[in-house]
């Protein structure tokens, strides 16, 4: 094996291991994730008074953010990518802790705060958005 036939072998390699970390997605995956996202953080800061209220639009945000989830690692099974490994481990593994803090403070929110979370939801949003949108399938 010459240089050039390595260095294309590890180059194929790279490629085939990003595609397991980072799928290509469909066009439509960041738009409907990024107002799932929005939608989650905004709903689950919502603060009624009521505690049951409150409850529910917690559990409401929680069922939104496992909505794009969900889509997302559906996505992945319908590729053939089973499974989470290496640093799409990590990066799962952070947006859970996020979540979890996200939750928490939203069972602590009041109505006075519930603006600040329709900001954060806004921004995350459309951070998710623009970051899955790195990842849209092209067609060549």
């Amino acid at each position: 094996m010459d240089a050039e036939q390595a260095r294309s072998a590890l180059d194929q390699a790279r490629q085939s291991y990003d595609a397991s970390v980072q799928p290509q997605l469909p066009g439509w995956t960041p738009p409907v994730c990024g107002v799932l996202v929005a939608a989650a953080v905004a709903l689950a800061g919502l603060g009624p008074e009521s505690g049951w209220l409150k409850l529910a639009s917690v559990a409401g945000g929680v069922l939104c953010a496992a909505a794009a989830a969900g889509l997302l690692l559906g996505v992945r099974a319908r590729q053939g990518i089973s499974g989470l490994r290496g640093p799409a481990r990590e990066k799962w593994r952070t947006v859970g802790v996020c979540c979890i803090a996200i939750v928490v403070s939203a069972l602590a929110s009041s109505p006075g705060t519930r603006w600040i979370y329709v900001a954060v939801g806004v921004g995350l949003g459309a951070y998710t958005w623009a970051a899955l949108g790195k990842q849209v399938r092209r067609d060549r």
